[in-house]
């Protein structure tokens, strides 16, 4: 009965495990050599993902390296195809003519499935994932120095990048003459103490004009320690610091409330003139200007997309401390409809999780924020990487639609290496709400910065250890609780 389907079964037995086929039907020499191979591509792989995880992970981020990987997977291929049709070959020329055809027919597509299947999927996710990232990141920021040398040693200066994270170095060449040609972009954060990233939410939809950026966080990270800083920025903080020398208004500020400061800028876009839009540079330069930081990039991200990225992942277990309630809640598309969250576990969808998350009605900004970090956390908590990689195709369209960013895409395995450096538990987050931080309100109820108060409790959390700060500035544990007071200093 084996020898009917031999061929069958070895070419099954070598798109497996390339060689043994061969083994199986006697070709001994080749089936070790094909083995051998197999085997040390196998030991190759595994030390990768055992040993330089973080490696594989930057090679994920960057476009040229998924397209060598891309080339490697059907180098792979080829490989295993050539394994097992030799193995079928071979047993043919063993035991003669096939005597069970719908036998062998049947393990070749079992063979055939094998091999195409994983190089396939592998294949498919490699080309999202380029698209993903050409389509989101910005341009590189490559900087490319030539130096031509002379008789006589020649210092070379190279200016630093433009963001303001490069350094300024000198080079010494030497003779003979000759010319030289360096491309080899500075990691994302050198000569910068700290990396800070400006993080927005913007609320469009229908209905409404131009974007609203209802979510503003700054991260602030210490690229060698890994210790990191969240400082939330209520939407309707009045008077947010402009630089002097942009002289738009007489205060030096914006006099509007900061969540229309992307609307005005992209309608007066002169002022405002740098490597993202208007809007974004308009925020960077405010924000920073207020928490007296260098805002090196932002992400902006369209709330509504949160919706599709939650139900790709099978929705979210959020905890409901106070009852959340709106009779006329906007819906995305631009109805409204009556909305209510009373106390208890809830496993919520996108629709749900986003509207828990903006509903303002019988409540506040200062607790919205609570809110919407309570949704973060739980996303961040709930990510299984399984649920990831199954959703990954959709998960992809969603981030092209939904994110906007001046991250340059050669500087994404920068920030991939900082990951395992981060440690949630030790992230000092602050929200800028009153009446606490020197913030007032004005006669028509909405708060003005203090902004020596503020610059100081920035200063704080980015300069003590963590959790000295956290004392200092009266703050809870990140994770201790997820309540409408979290990250808010202890009345």
């Amino acid at each position: 009965m084996v020898a009917s389907v031999l061929p069958g079964l070895a070419a099954l037995a070598s798109a497996i495990v390339p060689g043994v086929g061969q083994l199986m039907v006697g070709r001994r020499r080749r089936g070790w050599v094909l083995l051998s191979v197999s085997a040390a591509l196998a030991a190759a792989g595994g030390w990768l993902v055992a040993a330089r995880p973080l490696m594989l992970a930057t090679w994920w981020v960057q476009p040229t390296a998924l397209r060598w990987l891309l080339v490697g997977n059907g180098v792979l291929l080829a490989f295993r195809v050539y394994a097992a049709a030799d193995a079928y070959v071979a047993a043919r020329q063993t035991s003669g003519p096939a005597s069970n055809r719908p036998g062998i027919v049947a393990l070749g597509l079992v063979a055939t499935a094998a091999i195409a299947v994983p190089h396939g999927v592998f294949g498919y996710y490699d080309v999202i994932e380029q698209d993903l990232i050409e389509s989101v990141f910005a341009a590189p920021t490559t900087t490319s120095t030539t130096a031509t040398t002379v008789a006589t040693t020649v210092a070379v200066t190279v200016a630093p990048p433009s963001t303001g994270e490069g350094t300024t170095t000198a080079t010494t060449a030497a003779p003979p003459p000759s010319t030289t040609t360096t491309t080899r972009p500075p990691r994302i954060w050198d000569g910068v103490e700290r990396l800070n990233i400006l993080l927005l939410g913007g609320d469009s939809g229908p209905g409404r004009i131009g974007v609203r950026t209802d979510t503003i966080i700054v991260a602030s990270i210490d690229p060698q320690s890994g210790a990191a800083a969240l400082f939330s920025i209520p939407r309707n903080l009045k008077g947010v610091p402009l630089p002097a020398e942009l002289g738009l208004f007489s205060c030096n500020c914006y006099p509007d409330i900061v969540n229309a400061l992307w609307d005005y800028a992209t309608r007066l876009p002169d002022p405002f003139q740098g490597p993202g839009p208007p809007g974004a540079e308009a925020l960077r330069l405010a924000i920073g200007e207020l928490l007296d930081l260098d805002i090196h990039y932002f992400a902006l991200v369209d709330l509504n997309g949160f919706v599709d990225l939650v139900d790709a992942f099978g929705g979210l277990d959020i905890t409901v401390t106070e009852r959340v309630y709106d009779p006329s809640y906007p819906v995305e598309d631009g109805s409204h409809a009556a909305v209510e969250f009373l106390p208890g576990r809830y496993h919520m969808d996108g629709h749900d999780s986003l509207a828990y998350a903006r509903v303002r009605h019988d409540s506040s900004d200062y607790n919205r924020m609570a809110r919407q970090r309570c949704v973060l956390q739980a996303a961040v908590a709930q990510a299984e990487p399984l649920q990831l990689l199954r959703s990954f195709p959709r998960v992809a369209e969603v981030i092209k639609d939904s994110v906007v960013t001046d991250i340059p895409v050669d500087r994404l395995p920068d920030l991939v290496e900082l990951i395992p450096r981060l440690d949630p538990s030790e992230v000092v987050a602050v929200g800028f709400v009153p009446p606490s931080f020197g913030l007032s309100r004005d006669a028509d109820g909405f708060p003005h910065p203090d902004i020596a108060v503020v610059r100081a409790t920035v200063e704080t959390a980015i300069t003590l250890e963590p959790e000295a700060a956290r004392e200092a500035l009266g703050l809870d544990a990140p994770g201790t609780s997820c309540g409408i007071t979290e990250g808010a200093p202890a009345e």
